[in-house]
């Protein structure tokens, strides 16, 4: 009977265990890195890492924490920190940390990581073993279930209380129309009471189309979003008034933001090639222009500037368009037209940029 290891004999190349494990360690899709704690620095890291983060000129060299927080989401580094600082503390020898990263492409991946003790000294911690997987797809499909949960919870509110109570209401008025101990002013009244039923259906109805649009928050853009001081909005569209509303729109709740329009793309490209301050100015981009549009403003836009700070602005509901947007790293975000001042104040608040 042969008794030979069996490691061996599926990899005779692997002449010992050593080897093997090597292997296995260089071609694991998930990301395995040893932390020296007291020098805050990570001795060891398996190419998956490296591949991941864009590190592979790094291969050879250590990196600190102070290269790995620049790599992850400014909202996300005080749980790395207290993770770090949680682990090996109590009888628990691991904690399990989620928080976003920039890979090589400058795009934010969610990744879970589980960080263990991996070798004490005199009651000291010296090294923490980390395992982390790339979770940004699961992170997507739940972001996306929640987000139809609420619509649903949100068209159910529409339908159930809003649309039914006025339905109600002028069915009672109907009702009441060919009763004989009616007047004809207590017609008009009852009839002027359902014309405000009619509008308020019709309002309605109007918000079910919106919350069914494709004008809504966008897991995509949602996860790569970092809080930006914006000191100055330039809007860019071919329609003069479009311009004008859009600027209105911001003045009324920012007034002291300056605020430029173009109707050229040439012109946006030539003025916008002239300033310093890229990373603080917002730009809402139409892509639909005759000539040059949205689309080679991008193309041109990226090869002078690396500020993500674009939001295309159309009045497209092409799926295909929101996708393609996606691919230009400088876009944060699509919405489909009238800008609302809704959006304007959600936004500044919700990253603290005004």
């Amino acid at each position: 009977m042969n008794h030979a290891n069996p490691a061996i004999n599926l990899f005779p190349q692997f002449f010992n265990q050593a080897a093997l494990l090597e292997a296995i360690y260089n071609k694991l899709p998930d990301m395995v890195f040893l932390f020296d704690v007291k020098e805050r620095k990570f001795v060891m890291r398996n190419p998956a890492l490296d591949n991941m983060l864009g590190f592979e000129h790094l291969k050879d060299m250590e990196i600190n924490c102070i290269s790995l927080r620049s790599l992850i989401h400014p909202e996300d580094w005080r749980l790395v920190q207290s993770g770090l600082q949680k682990v090996g503390e109590t009888d628990q020898e691991y904690v399990e940390i989620e928080c976003r990263c920039i890979d090589q492409n400058q795009q934010y991946q969610f990744f879970q990581t589980r960080l263990s003790v991996f070798e004490r000294r005199d009651g000291a911690i010296l090294y923490l073993i980390g395992i982390s997987q790339n979770i940004t797809e699961r992170k997507r499909v739940e972001l996306q279930s929640q987000l139809l949960k609420n619509r649903l919870h949100e068209l159910s509110f529409i339908t159930s209380h809003e649309m039914r109570h006025e339905y109600a209401k002028i069915q009672s008025i109907v009702n009441l129309m060919d009763n004989r101990f009616i007047s004809d002013t207590e017609r008009i009244d009852l009839i002027a009471e359902a014309k405000k039923s009619i509008q308020l259906i019709n309002t309605s109805i109007f918000k079910m189309n919106h919350k069914l649009s494709f004008n809504q928050h966008d897991e995509y853009y949602d996860i790569n979003k970092t809080p930006v001081q914006y000191t100055h909005i330039i809007f860019i569209d071919d329609d003069v008034l479009t311009n004008v509303l859009n600027k209105k729109i911001v003045e009324a709740y920012m007034p002291d933001m300056p605020v430029e329009v173009f109707i050229d793309i040439e012109d946006a490209l030539s003025e916008i090639r002239e300033k310093t301050n890229l990373k603080q100015t917002l730009i809402f981009l139409d892509i639909n222009f005759p000539g040059r549009g949205g689309w080679e403003f991008l193309d041109e836009y990226v090869r002078f500037s690396d500020a993500s700070n674009v939001i295309v602005l159309s009045s497209s509901i092409d799926n295909r368009d929101r996708e393609k947007a996606r691919s230009y790293n400088v876009v944060i975000d699509y919405i489909t037209k009238p800008l609302s001042f809704d959006f304007i104040k959600t936004f500044f608040e919700e990253f603290n940029t005004h």
